[in-house]
């Protein structure tokens, strides 16, 4: 997985990034995730002032996901609590395309070419 930070108005610091790494590898456990561009931004005139925004880049649709709170670490666990929200409405979304696939067809509802009922 690649990692992409992006900070506006705020120093990075190595602790929150290995909680970024940390948050990631455990979302990465239930999806691949090739790429994440994450942006860390401190608002210097609004409230809440921490906002953080993910692009995650998956094989298939992208995942993306943005939060805002009072504390950084707040704000980056909103975003992941939604990133793993739509993993798994992804997931259930699949479940259900499968199952509706998977039916077996009912002996009649298939007529032989050449014979009548």
């Amino acid at each position: 997985m690649k990692l992409i930070l992006k900070h506006i108005h705020h120093s990075p610091s190595p602790s929150f990034t290995a909680l970024i790494e940390q948050q990631l590898k455990e979302v990465g456990k239930s999806l691949q995730i090739d790429e994440a561009r994450i942006v860390i931004e401190r608002r210097l005139e609004a409230s809440p002032p921490f906002r953080i925004s993910a692009h995650l880049v998956t094989p298939g649709p992208d995942v993306f996901a943005e939060a805002m709170d009072h504390t950084l670490r707040a704000a980056l666990l909103k975003a992941v609590g939604q990133i793993e929200a739509r993993i798994d409405h992804k997931r259930m979304k699949r479940a259900g395309r499968l199952q509706r696939h998977t039916k077996t067809a009912s002996p009649g509802q298939f007529a032989i070419a050449g014979t009548r009922n």
